[in-house]
């Protein structure tokens, strides 16, 4: 039964990635262009996370000699002064709190502020090379933070900043962009030369309710599905259009808008995309996956023959496993 259920998962997340892109920013950091929104405010809001735990992943890729902020980490919002790739920045105090994520001298930093105390942890790794890598940063109610590249704990601070810092829903703000997550750039536009935005591909965004990550994994090799902590799932791979959509499972998905401008226009869909497993021939496995359900389908009554009801999980799961052994091809 588990098996069959998992169908309805498979078919939106391969429906999500039928056609497979990224999205390329320029880091022009003006004019609220060349960025991501996802608004925040409303109630019930599920992406307006920060009122417990939570894990934000994702794929980049860069280059240092386009991303040359600096980030000095500690008890600070320095995190601000990198290459910023995640904002959700409240501008002057951070009432309930804010965080962000940018690169700093190629490495990536993760700051978490609530009101009252600061701090910006920063990794070693060197993630401006190029090359793509996953990222995934965790930040704990009782104030842990973590980053990590490639399955490998990055950095780590035991004692950050507790409670919760999300976003006060419905509170009064002279800057238009407070109640926005903001993918791609500083979110103000308050001075690009002081809080640069981020330059590159992003991709296959997973924002969740948890910690994921607590010590050394596999770095991913498929691509994200829906299961019950995620809030978030963007997969960029709308191709056309301003809408990204979320393709998390929940009631009333709060999806984004892709702010498009400057020339040449960004941010740009892109077939550059990170080394995940191939979509046509997951596709296919379910589309053969559904075609065996058809012809089972061959009673009276239109109801799948019991004889044949057995099989149905083993099918569904050797379709699912062939599509995570293709990750390895």
């Amino acid at each position: 039964m588990t098996s069959v259920l998992l169908l309805p998962v498979l078919l939106l997340a391969l429906h999500a990635h039928a056609l497979n892109f990224s999205l390329s920013f320029s880091g022009t950091g003006t004019g609220d262009i060349d960025r991501v929104k996802i608004p925040l405010d409303g109630a019930g809001n599920l992406l307006n996370i920060g009122n417990g735990n939570f894990t934000i992943e994702f794929w980049m890729k860069a280059f240092l000699s386009s991303n040359t902020g600096t980030v000095s980490p500690g008890a600070n919002d320095n995190w601000i002064t990198g290459n910023i790739i995640f904002d959700r920045d409240v501008y002057g105090n951070g009432d309930y709190g804010d965080f962000g994520i940018s690169l700093g001298s190629g490495r990536i930093a993760f700051g978490v502020n609530n009101a009252s105390s600061s701090r910006t942890i920063l990794g070693t790794s060197q993630v401006a090379n190029g090359q793509w890598h996953h990222i995934a940063v965790t930040r704990a109610f009782n104030g842990a933070m973590a980053i990590f590249v490639n399955g490998t704990q990055d950095a780590f601070y035991a004692s950050g900043p507790a409670g919760n810092i999300s976003y006060r829903t419905g509170r009064s703000t002279s800057w238009p962009n407070d109640p926005y997550l903001v993918i791609g750039a500083e979110k103000h536009d308050y001075d690009p030369s002081t809080y640069p935005s981020f330059s590159g591909w992003l991709d296959e965004v997973r924002i969740s309710t948890n910690i994921r990550y607590t010590s050394t994994f596999q770095r991913p090799t498929e691509f994200f599905l829906h299961d019950q902590y995620t809030v978030g799932l963007f997969s960029f791979n709308e191709g056309s259009g301003t809408v990204v959509t979320n393709w998390a499972q929940v009631p009333n998905p709060t999806h984004g808008q892709r702010m498009v401008g400057g020339y040449p226009p960004r941010p740009a869909y892109s077939t550059d995309v990170p080394p995940l497993v191939p979509e046509s021939t997951c596709l296919a496995l379910v589309m053969l996956t559904a075609a065996c359900v058809t012809r089972v389908r061959r009673s009276a009554n239109s109801e799948i023959i019991p004889s044949h009801r057995r099989l149905l999980p083993a099918v569904l799961s050797a379709s699912h496993t062939a599509c995570r052994r293709l990750a390895a091809v």
